[in-house]
């Protein structure tokens, strides 16, 4: 297989936060090696870079960079949540963080989405994520299992109303059974559909 004439580089950006002061590096870059900018969903990707320039421009962002295709925990997806959205019942971006933050890199048998919605609107698009959250009045309600790739798929409601500090070790139960019983490749959703709901549910303690 030939080696790419041009590959992107994906800084990471937990939550999808940038300070400005990021953006103008981001910017600059781009400019000093002929790349170009893609925004696509929290993820900002400088196009068009040779592997030298690739490997400059990352050591200038201090080797801060997400893989595109790692067997791993992804970026986590957040919408804005509150106080900054009107419409949201739950800060969507302090438990986006607090995941990203715990569980991003963690090697698993395939890739894994995850996304905070603060309110059942799912901006963080909660229903077709691996796993997905989103805010209600007295806590998150819990999806799994959702996947917008080729075998897209809806998630399944799991748990209604978890409380904020409850939803990481609800989390890391599911990472353990994925990590467990799923087969290389596998996404979360295939692993549960082919081992049965009810076995999963039992594996992290739902009803």
């Amino acid at each position: 297989m030939s080696r790419p004439t041009n590959v992107p580089l994906a800084p990471r950006l937990p939550a999808g936060l940038a300070t400005p002061a990021l953006l103008r590096q981001l910017a600059a870059i781009a400019e000093k090696y002929d790349g170009s900018i893609k925004i696509s969903g929290n993820t900002i990707l400088i196009l068009g870079l040779n592997p030298e320039n690739r490997a400059q421009a990352l050591a200038e962002l201090g080797g801060n960079s997400q893989s595109l295709s790692a067997k791993a925990v992804r970026g986590v997806a957040v919408c804005a949540g509150k106080p900054h959205c009107p419409r949201a019942v739950q800060d969507s971006t302090a438990l986006g963080l607090a995941l990203d933050n715990k569980f991003y890199g963690t090697e698993l048998p395939g890739k894994l989405r995850m996304g905070v919605s603060g309110c059942p609107n799912c901006c963080a698009e909660s229903f077709v994520k691996d796993i997905g959250l989103y805010g209600v009045a007295h806590g998150y309600t819990l999806v799994v299992g959702g996947n917008s790739g080729r075998q897209a798929q809806p998630g399944r409601i799991v748990a209604q109303k978890i409380p904020p500090e409850a939803v990481l070790p609800c989390v890391n139960k599911i990472l353990d059974y994925y990590r467990t019983y799923g087969h290389a490749g596998e996404r979360l959703g295939q692993t549960v559909s082919r081992l049965g709901f009810e076995d999963f549910a039992a594996y992290i303690g739902v009803d």
